[in-house]
């Protein structure tokens, strides 16, 4: 079984005595491709100040797969090689493009250090409104610039923070597959952060994936455990079988707060795989963990 997390934010974790790989944060029973996701929230933060986090962190992603000799996933040949080898990989990811302009030297320079996968927003920036934002309205000019320009370069676009609004207006000007990295369904945990089931449709009927959150709040309205992913689980099988669904715990982006049955004290993907074992057959699970991811990287890259 080989192991894809489409969304974890160890970057805001990582200092002098703890490196991007934890003790919780990927498979220990399994190979694995973990994203690693570039934070750039709007509060507080310029937009040159935000360019400078997405640079730090792209620094610390250079270091860390080199000390951790983990294949750095670009293109299809990286990833062959990986799969095939069964070696440990990562990807370099933008949850939120704030500070990033559609003609920006900064763009192209992480698309050339591996950029693949980027989300215009965390919260409503220069690009595009964020979830949380009750005045939606939707891309800005630059918003739709950028993403006529990630198409140009073949970067995939994360939908997961972005407001409906955002969504749809999106939808209109991107012309390649989208993916929401870590999202759940609205339609069981009410939350604006969470799919409706016509954007799942829109995602799975472009070639996307949709990746499970972990975080509590996105799980179930009211507190939740680990059998509380069940029900988002059954209802993209129900809708969409077996594909498109995946793994984006957003491990390290939730405060320590997951699930009970769920922390830190072990690998939160070997606890997860063990117990979707026990409800559903090993090549069910082989997809959700992460088959899913790889062939639809396999598409894009």
């Amino acid at each position: 079984m080989y192991v894809a997390d489409m969304h974890c934010d160890s970057f805001l974790t990582v200092n002098s005595e703890k490196g991007l790989i934890s003790e919780y944060n990927t498979s220990k029973k399994h190979p694995f491709l973990q994203f690693f996701a570039a934070f750039t929230p709007r509060r507080s933060r310029t937009p040159e100040m935000r360019r400078r986090d997405v640079m730090h962190c792209l620094d610390i992603y250079a270091y860390e797969c080199e000390r951790l000799s983990l294949t750095k996933i670009e293109d299809v040949r990286s990833l062959y090689y990986a799969t095939d080898n069964n070696l440990p990989s990562a990807m370099f990811t933008i949850e939120g493009g704030g500070g990033l302009l559609a003609d920006s030297e900064e763009l192209f320079t992480l698309y050339r250090a591996g950029l693949r996968i980027m989300g215009l927003a965390w919260d409503t920036n220069e690009l595009a409104c964020g979830a949380w934002d009750e005045n939606d309205t939707g891309l800005t000019d630059e918003g739709i610039r950028m993403a006529h320009r990630c198409a140009e370069l073949g970067i995939v676009l994360d939908v997961s923070h972005l407001s409906d609004k955002s969504f749809y207006d999106l939808c209109g000007v991107y012309h390649l597959p989208l993916i929401a990295t870590h999202s759940n369904y609205r339609d069981i945990c009410n939350s604006p952060r969470n799919l409706t089931l016509d954007m799942a449709r829109t995602i799975i009927a472009r070639g996307g994936v949709v990746g499970l959150n972990l975080y509590p709040a996105f799980v179930k309205n009211g507190g939740a455990a680990l059998e509380d992913i069940i029900p988002h689980i059954e209802y993209h099988l129900e809708h969409f079988g077996e594909d498109g669904l995946a793994f984006g715990f957003d491990i390290d982006g939730t405060d320590g707060e997951y699930p009970h049955g769920v922390d830190e004290s072990s690998s939160i993907h070997d606890r997860v795989i063990d117990y979707l074992l026990s409800r559903y057959p090993e090549s069910t699970v082989r997809k959700i963990a992460g088959e899913n991811v790889i062939n639809f990287l396999r598409c894009v890259l």
